[in-house]
């Protein structure tokens, strides 16, 4: 009689531990072996659905909490939260069928919101609020039912840096930019996101005769390749440590390069100990100022994401 009650408990716990399914990423988020891993995954198949789990393996804090529909997690059904890797709150909000439905909320990593919009059934509606990291507006956009959206932003300094309308993401009729001063830089006309006419002025709020394209990403000053000497000159491996299983190790810093250049409101993304992540956001702190990036003829905040590899030399 006690084989008989066994054996069906022992086989209903096996079925119960194969629904769940570990696996191990790279900062890429390609998968690897579990000692090279910088994620990795919980998968377990509940009555909703298939949870998972994403856990940066630095500090096993939460990367990311979500339900999705399928066991090959492509499919977002339910509620979903990220993290940052100091552990506070990124993104969060709820999907169906992969579509956005309901509020959505994201935060910058000193934990300030910096955006919230409202979803039904994966369109936007109502107007959606965006704040830079000191709390200032950094947009409002109209989501009207017509599908146009009215669109202001900001500076950080609370001065407006455009204002125009869109419909289904493409510019349409007079957009109005401005300087960060406040001098107004230029004045586009748009006809379904095709350029029709522009006007640019200087900070002193002159007319300029040219009024070709300069927009640019922001560049440090002599290209990728002086910016690469200046990670690998500055760079410094910290003591003590030795490495397994790799000679190289790739830290994520994130940062803005703001309308004067400067390097601000950086922080380590996607760390691997915390003397590594240290060294990595120090080198990108210690960057002299880069080149700007422009937009319709003035200088805007520029977001990047910066990869550190640290090299162990072996003998």
């Amino acid at each position: 009689m006690k084989k008989l009650i066994l054996t069906p408990f022992l086989f209903a716990c096996l079925i119960v531990q194969a629904q769940t399914i570990n696996k191990f990423y790279d900062w890429q988020w390609n998968s690897c072996e579990p000692g090279l891993s910088r994620f990795y995954s919980v998968i377990e198949n509940t009555d909703s659905g298939w949870y998972r789990k994403d856990y940066y393996t630095a500090n096993s804090k939460l990367q990311m909490k979500g339900l999705y529909k399928d066991s090959a997690c492509k499919i977002k059904n339910g509620s979903f939260t990220y993290f940052y890797a100091n552990g506070n709150i990124s993104d969060a909000g709820r999907y169906i069928n992969n579509k956005p439905d309901g509020a959505q909320l994201s935060f910058h990593y000193n934990g300030m919101m910096s955006d919230s919009v409202v979803y039904e059934m994966g369109k936007p509606v109502g107007t959606e609020m965006g704040w830079f990291p000191n709390g200032y507006s950094s947009d409002s956009i109209a989501h009207n039912k017509d599908g146009s959206n009215v669109e202001v932003y900001w500076f950080d300094n609370g001065i407006p840096s455009c204002a125009g309308i869109t419909t289904d993401d493409k510019r349409e009729g007079k957009w109005v930019f401005y300087h960060k001063n406040g001098a107004k830089a230029a004045v586009e006309t748009y006809s379904d996101d095709r350029l029709l006419s522009r006007i640019y002025y200087d900070e002193q709020g002159n007319a300029l005769a040219d009024t070709a394209n300069k927009n640019r990403d922001a560049q440090f000053a002599g290209g990728v390749a002086k910016w690469r000497k200046f990670l690998e000159k500055n760079l410094e491996f910290p003591a003590g440590y030795i490495l397994k299983n790799t000679d190289i190790v790739t830290v994520v810093i994130a940062a803005t390069i703001d309308e004067e250049g400067n390097v601000e409101d950086a922080f380590v993304e996607i760390p691997f100990n915390k003397a590594f992540d240290k060294e990595a956001l120090r080198v990108v702190k210690k960057s002299p100022n880069w080149i700007p990036a422009i937009r319709d003829n003035r200088r805007v905040k520029f977001h990047v994401r910066q990869p550190v590899s640290f090299n162990q030399v072996t003998e």
